[in-house]
């Protein structure tokens, strides 16, 4: 997968404002997304969603379960209870990445955005231990995709309504 380096430090700002579970800067880093225009923002939103995949297929050797899959998603609604987003779409959004489906065909587009964020943020936050800052993994994350050849179903257009 090719990072384009004017979106990556985007999504960089985007996941940063959801992990330090601030409102106003994570609707200003996603504001900034739609302002960059339709190709940037498409772009950044998959690279998120990439991003998100490759966390949640990290966290064991197999594609969690259904069972394990909700209780990750009671642990988003919990966890990041600041950002409204509830354990049904975090399990929807979950379960779309791992099923190689774009959330934004299970969820409305605007909530399947600011899920991958808010999931994504959560990800990269609840599992990293304590010596370890969640960049170090983000890093870890984006050099994995970066060797990735067989392109993500969410590599298309994405339309914020």
């Amino acid at each position: 997968m090719r990072i384009d380096s004017q979106v990556e430090p985007l999504v960089r700002e985007s996941l940063a404002a959801a992990v330090a579970r601030d409102p106003a800067r994570a609707a200003a880093s996603t504001q900034a997304l739609v302002d960059r225009g339709d190709r940037v923002f498409a772009e950044a939103v998959a690279l998120c969603y990439a991003v998100d995949h490759c966390l949640l297929s990290e966290l064991s050797a197999e594609q969690p379960g259904s069972d394990a899959i909700s209780s990750l998603a009671e642990s988003v609604a919990l966890m990041e209870a600041w950002a409204d987003i509830d354990q049904p779409t975090a399990e929807t959004f979950m379960t779309a990445l791992l099923d190689l489906r774009d959330p934004a065909s299970v969820l409305w587009p605007a909530d399947a955005v600011e899920t991958g964020f808010v999931v994504g943020a959560w990800l990269l936050s609840a599992f990293t231990p304590e010596t370890t800052a969640w960049e170090f993994l983000l890093d870890d994350a984006l050099t994995t995709l970066e060797f990735e050849s067989s392109p993500l179903p969410w590599h298309r257009t994405v339309v914020v309504q």
